[in-house]
């Protein structure tokens, strides 16, 4: 790195005290993994902001274990302690090691400096990647999310999980690890007592649910409460591709249906959600492999299903007298359609009318349950 990105890193820079760490564990934060060697004890010049640090060990053939981790927002210059306790094989929590010990430790840095290994921001496209697919991601939402101290594992039971009951059955590890997903259900998504007209409606058109969403999940303002939404979408991508839990997929997978399946709010919320999803959704796809829409993990290309019903939404939209708002987002679309053609060689037709298969409109009774919940 440059002398003057040093510099400022060295004024502003966070540490990490990973104390005890066994010899070969795989340690790594954000895009970044190593294979510690006998002199390690954690990393220095951290970036401020949101970083996730993750770890596992591996038997004598060198296969690895379960990969578990910690998201944390890092203040200017904080110091962070975290020991390793090798009857858990993971971090002990933060109320379990002594305090007056930890700020000992803190009092002199100086002593760990041969020993902390630098946060690498070369290349830089690494650095930038982090930041830019988890700019949406708040500490609020951390907290809801991941309550226990921010972690998690490759394992960690979620609330979208199908079989979470069975998941978590028995071991408190992993019920003290569950990731809390915002739950909705994209089968029942219009309001308790709607009937005729209005359920087939909202079946095909997700904009109530969206919107109850908002105001009871997300809350606290139109910018703040979209910002939210994208930070979970944000969120749970990092937890498949960096945390590798599957459950972040089937949130992710929710949450881009839900927005792309909304054609009544997209007037209401079209640069506060929809332009800075389709950025999102392309900064991410960007981390996907080319044959990601052929793949078995897009489960029958649903997004480029659904894909194009929002691209037929956007085409919808009047052009004569169009908002601002409006023209941006056809100009966001039209380049995100452009991405998607030289990445995937993906073409999106928009010019079908009919929806079939889950997508179609469809006409059901279901009795009235709850449909939204916080976990």
């Amino acid at each position: 790195m440059d002398q003057e990105t040093a510099q400022a890193l060295f004024n502003k820079g966070a540490f990490l005290l990973f104390l005890n760490a066994p010899e070969g564990l795989e340690f790594g934060i954000d895009y970044n993994s190593w294979q510690t060697g006998p002199r390690f004890k954690g990393v220095k010049l951290i970036p401020p902001g949101l970083h996730f640090v993750y770890y596992s060990t591996s038997d004598k053939s060198g296969t690895s274990g379960l990969r578990s981790g910690f998201f944390k927002f890092y203040e200017s210059k904080e110091v962070v302690i975290k020991y390793w306790d090798p009857q858990i094989e993971d971090v002990k929590k933060d109320d379990e090691t002594d305090s007056e010990q930890i700020e000992h430790l803190k009092l002199d840095m100086r002593e760990f400096d041969p020993f902390l290994g630098t946060y690498p921001l070369t290349p830089s496209t690494d650095w930038k990647k982090w930041v830019n697919l988890t700019n949406y991601i708040t500490y609020p939402l951390i907290s809801r999310i991941l309550p226990n101290e921010g972690k998690m594992n490759n394992v960690s039971s979620s609330t979208v999980d199908e079989d979470e009951l069975l998941n978590i059955k028995g071991s408190s590890k992993f019920q003290e690890d569950i990731i809390l997903f915002t739950k909705f259900d994209l089968k029942k998504s219009w309001r308790t007592g709607a009937v005729g007209e209005e359920i087939t409606k909202y079946s095909q058109d997700k904009s109530w649910l969206l919107c109850e969403l908002l105001t009871s999940i997300y809350k606290n303002g139109k910018f703040y409460v979209c910002q939210a939404i994208l930070g979970e979408l944000q969120l749970s991508f990092v937890c498949l591709l960096i945390g590798q839990n599957f459950a972040g997929f089937t949130q992710w997978k929710n949450l881009v249906q839900l927005v792309c399946l909304c054609k009544e709010s997209i007037n209401t919320y079209s640069t506060t959600l929809f332009s800075e999803f389709l950025d999102v959704l392309n900064l991410q796809l960007e981390e996907c492999p080319p044959d990601f829409f052929r793949d078995v993990i897009s489960e029958d290309n649903f997004l480029s299903h659904v894909l194009k019903i929002l691209g037929k939404t956007i085409s919808d939209l009047p052009t004569q007298s169009s908002s601002t708002e409006l023209k941006l987002l056809r100009r966001r679309f039209n380049k995100f359609r452009g991405f998607l053609g030289q990445q995937f060689r993906l073409e999106l037709s928009i010019d079908d009318d009919e929806e079939e298969g889950e997508y179609a409109p469809v006409v059901v009774e279901l009795p009235d349950d709850n449909i939204i919940s916080n976990q």
